[in-house]
């Protein structure tokens, strides 16, 4: 019976610390969990962006695709060339070295974590060096996404829209979204704009230069599930 006892009470503790974690980590704005077998995670899975700066259409002859998932942490390559557009060299000035070939356009693995809960990235503009979210998908306007950099400079990504109907244009039809805007602390780069969506992920974004041009792009994933 006394061993029953502290099984049973060993037992209660476990499930009660696990509860307190499940709990402090849904108040971690930068921790998502969720189910990570979902379609947009698909290896092989690929990506169409569509980049305007101003009102024009530019091409900058992209690839993206999905190389492998290891448990929600999805690495893409990512191909484009920004040189061949003026107005789009102050932007890719702004990406490191590092995610470009010797010809200087964009040749990089970028890795995000996406599950049924949320979508973080970590590369290329996310100069944290950590994963940071981007938006959780039970969100609501006014939640906070706060990372600090290893210099101490703290990056926050705002909610500022919830959209609960179907009234974003994405392709063909029109889907939900959640708007996040952000502050990258980057020379040159005033403010960054995403929009996500609980199964596309991250749909569009938007780069709003210090000397007021934007540059925006959808981005369309090619799956059915």
């Amino acid at each position: 019976m006394k061993n029953k006892f502290f099984a049973s009470l060993i037992l209660t503790i476990s499930i009660l610390f696990f509860a307190c974690d499940k709990e402090e980590d849904s108040k971690d704005p930068n921790i998502i969990n969720g189910e990570t077998n979902i379609g947009i995670n698909t290896v092989g899975n690929s990506f169409g962006a569509s980049v305007k700066v101003g009102n024009t259409n530019t091409n900058i002859w992209d690839s993206v695709y999905i190389v492998s998932n290891n448990n929600g942490i999805i690495t893409l390559k990512v191909k484009a060339d920004l040189t061949k557009s003026p107005a789009l060299s102050s932007i890719n000035a702004a990406i490191p070295d590092a995610y470009k070939d010797q010809s200087g356009k964009i040749d990089a693995s970028v890795t995000f974590k996406s599950t049924s809960e949320g979508i973080q990235d970590y590369g290329l503009f996310n100069k944290t060096g950590k994963y940071h979210t981007i938006a959780k998908y039970d969100a609501v306007v006014g939640d906070t996404y706060p990372m600090k950099k290893d210099d101490g400079t703290e990056i926050v990504r705002t909610v500022t829209e919830r959209t609960n109907q179907d009234d974003f244009p994405y392709g063909f039809y029109s889907i939900k979204t959640i708007k996040v805007e952000e502050d990258p602390k980057i020379p040159g780069i005033k403010k960054k704009v995403y929009r996500v969506n609980h199964k596309f992920g991250l749909v569009w974004f938007e780069i709003e230069m210090e000397d007021g041009s934007k540059a925006s792009s959808y981005i369309y994933a090619n799956y059915t599930n």
